[in-house]
């Protein structure tokens, strides 16, 4: 497992401004804590913030769900959704309120929305290649996993120029352009901030090491590989849909990708078809 040094997560502490974790996820997950979490207590506390409640039933009844019957209170949807699951939209609708637009050098509106189609489509594909696993990790992994670019975003006034020439230069690992102009990367800050936030340390180690182009290198069948391999292919569709080209990633990992998840090119133009109608709706 790759490890952070201790000192350069003080660093990221000390020198970048990372949004504390809110009062409400504290709570929640001192509940889940406990041995056998109270659900109605759970949904109570969510009732208490407006925002999240409204956001818990947009979900529910949203076509990843694909409910007959529309979910109108917050303790049906707790039940529906599960401890797993709404921990985890709690958790993914609070850091997206946590950062503020006023001097962040990119549009974090555009930011997040990009994060949530891939999360979405990360669920997708796990559903429709019928990979056996969770589909709250793979949100959770989908939205979070570049959540330090935000990070840096805001230390960094030109940082939408490193992204803008990481996007050009295909062939060179973002993370490693990033070393070169800042000593530091938006994998490490993101496990920085996955880690304050108390996510999975599964999760964690994913956002440290997804831009890791030999991730795959060597196949061990783990959960853990698979969950990478279906966040890079649904960042390639979201970046191909958008840019009309692959993501930087992609020629490296494709064919190990496609033998992970046990598909083809031609299961993937299917993937594609299905998606490009969801996609659309959300530009």
């Amino acid at each position: 497992m790759l490890q952070v040094d201790e000192s350069v997560l003080k660093d990221i502490g000390r020198g970048f401004s990372v949004p504390a974790q809110p009062s409400l996820l504290l709570e929640l997950q001192e509940k889940v804590k406990q041995g056998e979490p109270n659900l109605d207590e759970i949904a109570e506390l969510i009732a208490q913030d407006i925002s999240v409640s409204a956001k818990v039933l947009k979900t529910i009844n949203s076509p990843l769900y694909g409910l007959s019957r529309k979910i109108a209170d917050i303790p049906k949807s707790v039940k529906y959704i599960g401890l797993n699951g709404i921990v985890s939209l709690v958790t993914s609708d609070l850091i997206r309120k946590s950062f503020n637009q006023q001097g962040c050098s990119i549009s974090l509106e555009s930011f997040w929305d990009n994060a949530s189609n891939i999360a979405n489509t990360a669920v997708f594909i796990g559903q429709k290649l019928r990979r056996r696993i969770a589909k709250e990790k793979l949100f959770t992994l989908g939205l979070f996993h570049d959540c330090g670019i935000p990070v840096m975003a805001i230390k960094y006034n030109n940082y939408q120029q490193v992204l803008d020439f990481a996007e050009k230069n295909p062939s060179e690992v973002i993370t490693k352009i990033e070393e070169k102009a800042y000593q530091v990367s938006h994998a490490t800050i993101g496990y920085y901030v996955a880690t304050s936030w108390r996510l999975p340390p599964d999760i964690c180690q994913l956002i440290l090491r997804h831009h890791e182009r030999d991730f795959l290198a060597k196949l061990d069948g783990s959960e853990t590989q698979l969950a990478f391999a279906i966040l890079k292919m649904a960042e390639n569709i979201v970046h191909q849909h958008k840019y009309f080209r692959p993501s930087s990633d992609w020629q490296y990992l494709q064919d190990t990708i496609f033998t992970v998840l046990d598909c083809d090119e031609y299961d993937y133009q299917d993937l594609l078809e299905d998606l490009d109608e969801v996609l659309t709706s959300t530009r």
